[in-house]
């Protein structure tokens, strides 16, 4: 069963034996308590080879499997160690209960939103927008390997502030998580349109109820899906947001990661936790200075729940 989708890359004895290499490799980086000089371990196995395998299935350590595409620059460490972003993950795992509504916002190859589905069980929904074509391929694939697959509705859509097209360009020197519809000088890249909805239109006309969890990060375009998801606002009890505010992608769109604290703050009580990612700490912060590189940062509505705020004060920097 683990290795079922190997059978994409196993193209003769040379295909074969890149395959048991690299799970030769994994064995040892999955399993060793060493930590230190894993990364470099594979890689360097990765350098070796002329063509890194594009569907590589594997489990990683909460259960769930996942096809990992190992050209992506984004999927090594799922499939070399069973991991990705490791604090965040915790924490936000945490954050998502049985029966939860949640939206992942530039969803990659599936990481949140495969979590997501697996703490909200077969009661919760979760709604996954990704705009990249090859991404999104790679996306429903892994969504199809859930236990409950049927609760992911997954988009190949972005979200922003209005209803339209949109270009997306692609870096060829990036890990394709980069994709963005900002243009940067110098570099060389591709370009495709997709269709852009406002979360607003989607949530009325998918007749979805009140959101708890919501993860955005989709290179410097927070600001514009917020300004089209006033209706996350108008609940009851507003949504979790984790969201990356990162200057270096928010600069190319005109605004600074402080914005994006001021504007959630403006449209409801919220507190806010940036997330030290060495230790796996938050810090309780009110906002950016003007030149701060950001974070990414856990928006906690004050009036959330016990449970909410509890997980918060666990993970909270002494």
């Amino acid at each position: 069963m683990e290795n079922k989708d190997d059978l994409y890359e196993t193209k003769g004895l040379r295909g074969i034996l890149k395959i048991a290499f690299l799970r030769l490799v994994r064995f040892y980086t999955f399993n060793t308590p060493i930590s230190k000089g894993k990364y470099r371990f594979y890689q360097t196995a990765l350098n070796m080879l002329k063509a890194k395998p594009q569907a590589l299935r594997t489990q990683i350590r909460d259960g769930r499997t996942f096809v990992a595409d190992l050209t992506t620059g984004m999927e090594e460490t799922v499939f070399f160690i069973g991991e990705y972003e490791k604090s965040i993950s915790e924490i936000t795992s945490e954050m998502i209960a049985a029966g939860d509504t949640c939206i992942d916002v530039g969803a990659n190859f599936g990481w949140y939103t495969t979590l997501m589905s697996m703490r909200s069980g077969k009661d919760g929904a979760t709604h996954s927008f990704e705009p990249v074509p090859r991404t999104y391929i790679g996306l429903s694939r892994n969504c199809k390997l859930l236990t409950y697959p049927q609760n992911v509705h997954v988009n190949n859509l972005a979200l922003g502030d209005t209803k339209g097209r949109v270009v997306v360009n692609q870096f060829d020197d990036l890990p394709t998580g980069h994709a963005s519809i900002a243009t940067k000088d110098g570099s060389h890249m591709s370009s495709f349109e997709c269709s852009m909805v406002t979360l607003d239109s989607y949530l009325e006309e998918n007749n979805v109820a009140d959101v708890a969890f919501v993860k955005v990060d989709i290179e410097g375009s927070e600001m514009m899906f917020l300004k089209g998801a006033d209706r996350l606002f108008k609940q009851t009890v507003p949504p979790v947001f984790l969201m990356e505010m990162a200057l270096q992608q928010t600069s190319f769109f005109g605004y600074i990661p402080d914005d994006l604290i001021r504007y959630i703050g403006e449209q409801a009580e919220y507190l806010f936790y940036k997330v030290e990612e060495g230790p796996g700490h938050l810090i309780r912060i009110d906002g950016f200075e003007k030149d701060d590189i950001g974070a990414n940062v856990f928006c906690v509505p004050a009036s959330a729940k016990e449970e909410i705020h509890m997980v918060v004060q666990k993970y909270l920097a002494v």
